[in-house]
């Protein structure tokens, strides 16, 4: 199946023009893309994945040689993918890149060189979050070393043609990950059950034997996940991945906030002052593994313990373990944004959840987020983008461009200025009817607008610095 694809991608339309012609108007096309439209929608499970591959493999071969059908194939093989597939798919764009990728639609030679990267890095960045999901178990040795020289021949077409390799190497060192734990886990059930076998018994089996998941309650999925975490921790490389476990294990069947008398006081009890006092006088004399597996196991029995973490925080940057510190500091800053008021809450003698200083520590955390993701969305060089992309490579990929900044906005205002870029857009490309439709639109939601509904975190952010005194 393999060659069969390969080589229809790699077989030029006619020996006078390799890539043949830009398609503007086909049957097959339209099928296509009003398949692929359903991806991601209500519609999702709809989708023709196998007629929709079909379709795009008979046009690659005869047709047109186009990114975006090829952006549709792809698609097709690491959807539900299998160890072949996904390989297959990763060769696949290797071979495409080497033969067609300076020539091929929808905008060949230089003036394509934009919307041919932005194809590129959604492409890449697809694919990583496939093998992400990849079940590495299914992979023989043969199987395996047949994806890794796909993976090194991908990496090395992108770098020949100045390409961005982060979404690579990101992949390619998940998949490094991915196998290394199966192998490590593979050779520790192999000795338990060596060990298990001389003794004779059951007595001997390790740690690592088979965990049981317990799903009856949300109690023995906490435990469930805690063994988890336990076995973990002994693995290289390991640490940062355990805490995210633990605090997922802790909070993820917290749904709302505890009940809270007038004054936000709960009937829950606080770590006992005593310990807290030990904890602190110990770092004071110098972090060290055992002070932290002590603050973590009291983590886990007291899952409000805010200023906890922040200790925790402070025991992993006096070790130099800056990854593990950054784990804890957005886990529980998401905790904290499901449940926005558990900050004005105590336990129940007074004592808060989260004290000044570890309230202090959150604000600048948020903070700084939120300045760098201002400061990093410049909207007059996000239109000059997307008008170059509709002017070199087709209206479809500057709309594809701007929905995807769409999808990841966090803030209404974001939201707001993504669709008047897009309405921009279309006002550009004589699309003006539609467009006045969206500024229509956007004039009227946005006018009905308080600040706090255009920018959440700010009043969220005041909020508390003005209670912080």
């Amino acid at each position: 199946m393999g060659m069969t694809y390969r080589d229809k991608i790699l077989k030029p339309i006619s020996s006078d023009n390799p890539v043949g012609e830009k398609l503007l108007e086909d049957t097959l096309l339209d099928f296509i893309e009003s398949q692929m439209m359903k991806v991601g929608s209500l519609s999702h499970a709809d989708v023709q994945w196998d007629e929709v591959e079909k379709s795009t493999l008979s046009l690659l071969e005869s047709k047109t040689k186009d990114l975006k059908l090829l952006t549709y194939l792809l698609q097709c093989l690491q959807h539900k993918t299998t160890p072949e597939r996904f390989t297959l798919s990763i060769n696949v764009l290797s071979d495409f890149m080497g033969a067609f990728w300076q020539i091929c639609f929808p905008a060949p030679g230089d003036r394509g060189l934009l919307p041919r990267r932005k194809f590129f890095s959604q492409i890449a960045n697809r694919s990583m979050q496939a093998a992400e999901k990849l079940d590495v178990a299914m992979f023989d040795s043969d199987l395996k070393g047949e994806l890794d020289k796909a993976v090194a021949s991908l990496k090395a077409a992108a770098e020949a043609l100045s390409l961005p390799l982060d979404h690579i190497e990101a992949m390619e060192s998940s998949l490094t990950r991915k196998f290394a734990f199966l192998t490590q886990k593979n050779e520790v059930n192999k000795a338990a059950e060596a060990k298990k076998a001389e003794s004779g018994s059951g007595q001997a089996e390790s740690k690592a034997a088979k965990i049981e998941i317990d799903g009856s309650s949300d109690r023995a999925v906490k435990q469930t996940l805690l063994k988890v975490s336990d076995f973990l921790s002994d693995l290289d490389g390991s640490e940062a991945l355990v805490l995210r476990l633990r605090r997922f294990a802790v909070w993820q069947s917290i749904k709302a906030l505890p009940e809270v008398d007038a004054n936000g006081q709960t009937q829950l009890m606080p770590v006992s002052p005593d310990r807290i006092r030990e904890y602190e006088e110990h770092l004071q004399r110098g972090a060290d593994l055992a002070l932290w597996r002590k603050v973590e196991q009291s983590l886990t029995v007291s899952p409000f313990w805010f200023d906890g973490h922040f200790l925790s925080y402070r025991i992993a940057t006096k070790l130099n373990k800056s990854d593990c510190a950054q784990a804890i500091q957005t886990e529980l800053l998401s905790f904290v944004k499901r449940l926005p008021k558990v900050l004005e809450c105590s336990f129940k003698s007074a004592i808060p959840f989260a004290n000044e200083e570890t309230q202090k520590w959150l604000s600048s955390v948020e903070e700084q987020s939120s300045n760098q993701n201002v400061m990093s969305i410049g909207w007059d060089e996000k239109r000059k983008e997307a008008f170059s992309l509709a002017k070199e490579g087709g209206l479809s990929v500057a709309l594809g461009m701007l929905n995807e900044g769409l999808k990841q906005s966090k803030e209404p205002r974001d939201s707001v200025y993504w669709r008047m870029l897009l309405a921009d857009t279309l006002k550009q490309n004589k699309l003006a009817a539609m467009a006045v439709e969206q500024y229509e639109t956007l004039q009227t939601q946005v006018q009905d607008m308080s600040v706090s509904d255009w920018e959440p975190s700010l009043i969220q952010r005041l909020d508390r610095v003005v209670k912080q005194g």
